[in-house]
């Protein structure tokens, strides 16, 4: 009988565990130099296209207001080690408003790891967004810490048709904790042609890339079935991928599990294209960690390479300006986060803004 009891809860924890969420490791970087923004708006790196499509990885936007429902928003409130008042909380968002500035207020802007719709309102009502007219996609998720995707969009450009969370439930093969940030997904129309938009942000790598592959491997999957069964009824849709997929280009999630190809002499039907190989080839990265990676990436289905439809995708950026950089003593130009651990360091993020041009045809 003993032995049948301890069975029994050997098999509640189990379930217990697979309930939890994933919580990454928190490893504290060197401390940057904070930078004052900059009082004039940085020059882009090309003319302004008919759009732009952008993602901002923007590191922990969260309100200063206690969520009962999330214990583990307490870190951010004003009476917490991080100190996180309300000063700072507009600074972040004035930082966030400097670097879409700078980019030139893209029609449509996916963010990762932000609270709630909340300071995503607060944003697009700041003094640099409001004239904008930017509104919010975001659906909460099942994130240990309640950090989300999201979208902003320019009502002037896109309209939206459809929204969609999709969950991400690591199964025990990969992870002992079952949730991670959903997938959002929306369908819209930017300008005349319909588009389905996916935002994105992968399990992190904390505990080792090669421990961690599987989940986001399995992330892959999941979003490779979601663009399949949008081309088996629609095979000439027009698919944007993007958001921290936190792996490289050439990992095996993205190459393998979401059939991405970085050359388009390799497209076939249903691949996907990284935009991101002009960047790869000049040595750029969205994020630093021992070297320039480039986590943070934007994918097309081919019939937006082509001429075949009413916009094209062209270039792709980096936001790599030196106001939201600092000066490392030994490894350079890195980007300038707001916290290190609970050290303030008022800066923008952890990870550089990226977006694509298309242009209308």
């Amino acid at each position: 009988m003993t032995y049948r009891y301890l069975f029994i809860f050997s098999i509640i924890l189990v379930l217990i565990s697979c309930n939890k969420e994933e919580e990454p490791t928190v490893v504290t970087p060197d401390p940057p130099v904070v930078v004052t923004p900059p009082t004039t708006t940085p020059v882009t790196p090309t003319e302004r296209a008919d759009f732009r499509v952008g993602f901002y990885n923007v590191e922990n936007l969260f309100d200063i207001v206690d969520d009962p429902n999330n214990p583990k928003d307490d870190e951010f409130l004003p009476n917490a080690a991080k100190e996180w008042t309300n000063e700072r909380y507009q600074k972040k968002l004035s930082n966030i408003g400097l670097v879409m500035q700078g980019i030139e207020f893209p029609e449509l802007m996916g963010f990762s790891e932000v609270e709630n719709k909340t300071v995503l309102e607060d944003l697009a009502n700041s003094d640099l967004l409001k004239a904008e007219g930017y509104e919010v996609v975001h659906i909460d998720g099942p994130d240990f810490r309640g950090i989300d995707n999201a979208l902003l969009y320019k009502t002037t450009a896109f309209t939206v048709l459809e929204t969609e969370a999709i969950e991400v439930r690591l199964p025990l093969s990969v992870s002992e904790f079952s949730t991670t940030r959903d997938i959002l997904m929306v369908k819209g129309n930017l300008g005349e042609e319909t588009v389905y938009i996916f935002i994105n942000h992968w399990p992190s790598r904390s505990g080792g890339e090669a421990a961690t592959a599987g989940k986001r491997e399995f992330a892959a999957g999941v979003l490779r079935d979601a663009i399949d069964a949008i081309l088996e009824n629609e095979p000439t849709a027009n698919i944007i991928a993007l958001g921290d997929f936190n792996d490289e280009p050439t990992n095996r999630s993205l190459v393998e599990g979401l059939k991405v190809k970085n050359q388009k002499a390799e497209l076939t039907t249903n691949d996907l294209f990284n935009c991101t190989v002009s960047t790869l080839a000049a040595g750029k990265g969205s994020y630093f960690f021992d070297g320039w990676q480039m986590l943070d990436q934007i994918l097309v289905s081919g019939q937006l390479l082509d001429d075949t439809g009413l916009i094209k995708a062209a270039d792709y950026f980096v936001y790599d300006d030196d106001s939201v950089m600092f000066e490392h003593p030994t490894d350079g130009l890195r980007p300038n986060r707001t916290y290190g651990g609970d050290e303030y360091f008022g800066g923008y993020s952890d990870h550089l803004a990226v977006f694509l041009e298309f242009k209308k045809l």
